[in-house]
């Protein structure tokens, strides 16, 4: 009988904190598109929100340089793709660069050219996750109050323990 209250009484407890939890979740469903969610569509804007505009350049120039080796990795992709095809239909290559390759070096280098393809397109999103996580940190790190009664000191430490020496790192936190 004991057990069954406990239990009631848990379930009763573990089910009032998920309806606060959707409570929570509803009210912020009922809100207008957040301006992180608009700001995260936009590859640079949440630098530019943050007014670290120095950063929005480095975004667009690795977004741009990627998209780049992605349309050329792929535009040589297909390139060799074919002459493969046809080498392995017999057909005579049209490509002249790779009019005189062996199909098993045809292979070979469409392979490379499209694992090249698909690391751009993985650097891609990687670039966008990363600027992402970059405007969210400096967002939340705007107010952090770095004054002068906040300090860190490390120094090296060689404690003495059963008799042996070791080397550490000692680190002192100073509040003022």
């Amino acid at each position: 009988m004991i057990k069954k209250q406990l239990l009631f009484l848990l379930l009763l407890f573990v089910l009032k904190g998920v309806s606060g939890q959707q409570n929570s979740l509803a009210t912020k469903q009922k809100n207008p598109i957040t301006k992180v969610t608009l700001i995260s569509l936009i590859p640079g804007a949440g630098q530019l929100y943050n007014k670290k505009y120095w950063k929005a350049p480095i975004v667009y120039v690795g977004f741009a340089a990627l998209t780049y080796s992605y349309l050329f990795y792929s535009n040589e992709y297909n390139e060799v793709r074919k002459s493969y095809q046809q080498a392995l239909n017999k057909q005579s290559i049209s490509n002249s660069y790779y009019a005189n390759f062996p199909a098993e070096m045809l292979y070979v280098t469409r392979e490379d050219y499209r694992k090249s393809r698909d690391l751009s397109i993985i650097g891609m999103v990687g670039l966008y996750a990363l600027q992402i996580l970059d405007a969210t940190v400096d967002a939340h790190l705007k107010g952090f109050d770095m004054n002068e009664n906040l300090g860190i000191k490390i120094d090296p430490a060689f404690p003495n323990i059963n008799g042996q020496q070791f080397a550490g790192i000692n680190l002192t936190l100073q509040i003022k």
